[in-house]
């Protein structure tokens, strides 16, 4: 069923709540981490994009998702992550300006 590599968990539902992921996460003896308010760079404004390219298209394999992925991140350009980028740099000031706090969308 998967392969050695990278696995890509891609559901609307948060992974630790949703019972298809959950009972395919114990069937291989995996713990998935708790969910983490603080996310890296990427997650702000790279994985969602990612995540509209991919919707909705069945892949015949892990090269096949994994090719796609990097295809569409290769295409981006310079605009685009600096925009993504300055948008991270707003709301990390927002969070700094509360001491820290969540800062939500």
């Amino acid at each position: 069923m998967l392969s050695d590599g990278v696995i890509l968990l891609h559901d609307n539902a948060r992974p630790h709540t949703a019972r298809k992921t959950q009972k395919l996460l114990r069937k291989l003896s995996l713990e998935l981490p708790p969910i983490q308010l603080r996310f890296g760079t990427c997650e702000y404004f790279l994985f969602p994009k990612l995540k509209e390219h991919l919707f909705g298209t069945r892949f015949s394999s892990d090269s096949d998702v994994k090719t796609s992925a990097e295809n569409w991140i290769n295409g981006q350009g310079c605009v685009f992550y600096r925009a993504g980028l300055n948008k991270l740099v707003m709301r990390s000031d927002k969070c700094l300006d509360r001491f820290g706090q969540y800062v939500g969308k």
